[in-house]
């Protein structure tokens, strides 16, 4: 039989010529499983032969002609990949897909258990799935050649939630991305009895990105500064260009890890993150599904009768089961940021419900039973907050492993010439308490004519959530370390002076260290939240302590935030003194005032702070935004005592198709300022280059062709040349990649507004929208003085464009004929048959004179 060569995608398809008109047809019925057409409703031309069509195929809904077709297949609404399936007929007169055991395998089916299908042989065909799986169906969808295959959950292997098929994971398409960053700026000092008047510029420019090849990344950070100092009688001029964070990575799937080489820094779980230069592999947890990621709690229980397990937090259904009688475990509970009390309910077979709390906290060391990541680094050290340093080379690795009862064990060694330590932990939830973890490591350093050094450094952390009072206690940890205790960057660092601009103590060996992150939630009344830590150190006098304590509200539409801080802040001189500062600020919307649309994007703002060196300064202003939240500006006074001058500024930013620009202009009593920066992203890719806002890590190149200023969802908008970007999109996890069909150009339509893409890490993946250009019409077909019988298929004949479902449609009752597409002249072809007398052509030009805002036009044409 002959076949037609149709592409999809850049993939072949073959199609038996008759099974194109058939297919199109089967659109029409619903996909009922009973429904039933009876052809012989069908109106047929004056004269022609009711006999020699033959649309009997398609009686029942979702019927379609034997052939080959490739398709996006899904597993119970579970999409599976793109597969080519070919539908055979079989002994009962049924069209099914042809699927082989090993196909079914491949879909989930757990096809070792199911009676007569376990005997057959990997290749060998299965006629009829219903022979085997009774409650087998399926459903074809031309429109998005799409096959949806029914398979009842007990015949399926088991599945963890959120997971997805690896085969739909894509390394994407060979590309060069990169963002950029720049600011420069100009200041004028006047001048005065202690100082001559002198003018400054200053400039920054930074690109990061690289280079993606197959499964392969290249990146780097390239960054160029130049500023110049100009006084009445000197001019200095000093400029720097430096490349760092150098490295190529991929991952390596099967292990379900990544391997990175060049310049990167060692995870911080165990030890202290460490730069180097050098190789490293880690476990990816990302790339399990996504019930399995982070940690969870193992839940237990009894089930008396085949049960319904369900388990809810604060009020919703977080997850939901069905268990046989006996003992249960449910260990794959998607995380919940870190914690929560969790309500399980048991509903018995006779309806009887039992319930019981679990309460649990977690910390980001800790996972699930059964559990493991790993980090095997080797490399030299590669700090730069020293103006040299060892730079010795070593060896470190990591494990973590989850076990039963919410316990995690974890630990590591690191060893290097004249230094290696070890550290050995235990992570563990203890319900109403909340979650604690507990490590110990040991460090052994031989210095140049010294003796060896043997330390130790003994560290908790803790983190509970209660979401019945609003209160989280995000991380808090202590740690302490002996005299003699050195980690890797102490040892590297030690002996060496600290760089210019560099905080002092970031060289010092700590003490004592304490952090901690709690928030408190106080419904209606706001929020208060306190982020602190406190070092003191073996080789320095002082105490180092950050704190930042701050209460947001809301009073009847006014933003209040009151803030107390501790910080340091170089002085220019060299120290570091330590500045208390207490705020206030308060952000009064227009829409108080007036209900016009402009009014809702203007606020008025108000500062006041004062400071532990008796400084006051305060500052009101004007703030908002226009163009569809696309510009935003602001303008403010301040003045303060203590000699403070008296200042102002007046700011814009610009967030465009292409990136974002700013600029700004500051002024005080002895000095005036311009700046300007921008931010973006660029893409370069074989069919050529786009301009975006910033891009994330993952991305998606978007092809629409004739579509220009179409809007991609959390995107930019499509270019001249048919393309635009998806950014931020999530690493091995289904991602919706749409565009909003209301932005299209006129007359220019999607087959579909919507593609799922799954990028592994840093992919730079293609998500293909099929448009079609051309006018809306709503044709009646003329034939023999009468119309075209319904049922036809219409096509529309273009030699230069290759075959498409949305190029054909079907005519209704008295000859109506809706069609997508159409130039403005054009011939179409239509079929109810193959004979000669059951076909036509009709040519077609629409007037010239339709109005312009007309969205579906209408013509009648004549079929000869």
């Amino acid at each position: 039989m002959k076949k037609i060569l149709v592409t999809r995608k850049s993939k072949v398809l073959f199609l038996h010529k008759k099974s194109i008109v058939a297919l199109l047809v089967s659109m029409t019925f619903s996909s009922f499983a009973e429904d039933y057409f009876d052809p012989n409703l069908l109106s047929f031309p004056n004269g022609s032969d009711r006999d020699n069509i033959d649309l009997s195929i398609f009686s029942k809904s979702g019927a379609i002609s034997p052939g080959h077709y490739l398709v996006t297949v899904y597993i119970n609404q579970q999409e599976s990949g793109v597969k080519e399936i070919n539908f055979i007929e079989n002994n009962n007169g049924k069209v099914y897909p042809e699927l082989t055991k090993e196909n079914l395998d491949e879909l989930g089916v757990n096809t070792q258990i199911i009676k007569g299908l376990s005997s057959l042989k990997g290749n060998e065909i299965v006629s009829d799935i219903n022979e085997f799986i009774p409650d087998f169906s399926y459903r074809f969808d031309l429109a998005k050649l799409s096959l949806y295959l029914s398979i009842p959950q007990i015949d399926m292997k088991h599945q963890v939630g959120g997971y997805i098929d690896p085969n739909l994971f894509s390394e994407g398409v060979p590309a060069a991305i990169f963002n950029y960053q720049f600011s420069g700026g100009k200041n004028w000092q006047d001048g005065n009895r202690y100082s001559k008047k002198s003018s400054s510029d200053n400039f920054y420019a930074t690109a990061n990105g690289g280079i993606n090849l197959g499964a392969w990344r290249l990146r780097s950070t390239a960054t160029y500064t130049r500023n110049t100092f100009d006084r009445a009688d000197s001019k200095t001029t000093d400029s720097k260009t430096k490349f760092s964070n150098s490295y190529v990575m991929r991952e390596i799937r099967k292990w379900r890890s990544e391997l990175f080489i060049g310049e990167t820094n060692t995870g911080s779980e165990i030890f202290d993150s460490i730069p180097f230069k050098g190789i490293k592999i880690n476990s990816n947890e990302q790339m399990l599904p996504s019930s399995l990621r982070g940690f969870a709690p193992e839940i237990n229980g009894i089930a008396q009768s085949n049960a319904r397990i369900s388990i809810s937090q604060n009020g919703t259904i977080i997850y939901q089961t069905y268990v046989a009688p006996g003992p249960f475990s449910i260990r794959d509970l998607y995380p919940t940021n870190m914690g929560g009390d969790l309500v399980i309910t048991i509903t018995e077979e006779d309806g009887t419900i039992k319930t019981f709390n679990q309460p649990y906290s977690a910390l980001p060391v800790m996972v699930r039973s059964g559990q493991m990541k790993y980090e095997i680094s080797s490399g030299q050290y590669n700090g730069e907050i020293t103006n040299g340093s060892r730079k010795s080379n070593f060896i470190l690795g990591t494990l973590i492993y989850g076990l039963p009862k919410n316990l995690t064990l974890y630990g590591g060694t690191l060893l290097a010439e004249k230094y290696m330590s070890g550290t050995l932990g235990t992570g563990f939830s203890i319900g109403v308490f909340g979650a604690f973890s507990a490590d110990i490591t040991v460090s052994s350093t031989k210095f140049n004519h010294q003796d060896t050094k043997t330390g130790q450094s003994y560290r908790v952390r803790y983190s509970k959530s209660l979401l019945s009072t609003g209160t989280s206690v995000d991380l808090t940890a202590l740690r302490y370390s002996t005299k003699d205790y050195y980690s890797f960057s102490d040892f590297n660092n030690t002996g060496y002076d600290i760089n210019q601009g560099i905080m002092p103590w970031l060289s010092s060996r700590k003490k004592n260290s304490f952090q901690t992150s709690l928030s408190q939630s106080i419904g209606k009344y706001g929020s208060v939240s306190l982020m602190a830590s406190r070092d003191d150190f073996w080789d320095r006098n002082e105490t180092v302590t950050n704190l930042s304590l701050s209460y947001n509200t809301n009073i009847k539409g006014v933003n209040v935030n009151t803030a107390y801080s501790i910080s340091r802040t170089d002085d220019t001189n060299g120290k570091w003194p330590e500045n208390k500062q207490l705020s206030l600020s308060i952000q009064v919307p227009f829409s108080l005032f007036s209900q016009s649309e402009l009014a809702e994007n203007i606020y008025s703002n108000y500062q006041l702070s004062h400071s532990n060196n008796g400084k006051v300064s305060q500052s009101v202003g004007l703030s908002g935004n226009a163009l569809n939240n696309a510009l935003s500006y602001s303008i403010n006074q301040s003045w303060g005592n203590k000699d403070q001058d008296y200042g102002g500024s007046l700011n814009a930013s610009y967030t465009g198709n292409k990136g974002n620009i700013s600029s700004g202009y500051n002024y005080t009593e002895s000095n005036r300022s311009v700046n300007l920066s921008g931010n973006g992203g660029v893409v370069i890719h074989k069919n050529g280059i786009i301009l975006s806002p910033t891009l994330g890590s993952s991305i998606a190149i978007v092809e629409a062709q004739d579509a220009k200023g179409a809007k991609v969802e959390n995107g930019n908008t499509v270019n001249s040349d048919g393309y635009a970007v998806s950014s931020y999109l999530s690493d091995y996890n289904k991602n919706i990649v749409s565009i909003n069909p209301t932005t299209l150009p006129e007359n220019t339509t999607l087959i579909d507004t919507s593609v799922n893409v799954y990028p592994t890490k840093g992919a730079v993946v293609k998500a293909q929208f099929k448009t079609n250009v051309g006018y809306q019409a709503l044709l009646t077909v003329n034939y023999h003085g009468g119309f075209v019988p319904f049922g036809a298929i219409a096509t529309i004949i273009d030699n230069n464009k290759e075959f498409s479902t949305s190029d054909s449609s079907i005519v209704g009752e008295l000859g109506q004929l809706y069609l997508s597409g159409l130039q403005e002249k054009g011939i179409i072809s239509v079929k109810w048959g193959n004979k000669e007398e059951q076909q036509c052509t009709a040519s077609y030009q629409l007037p010239n004179n339709l109005p312009s805002d007309e969205l579906i036009k209408q013509l009648n044409i004549n079929c000869i």
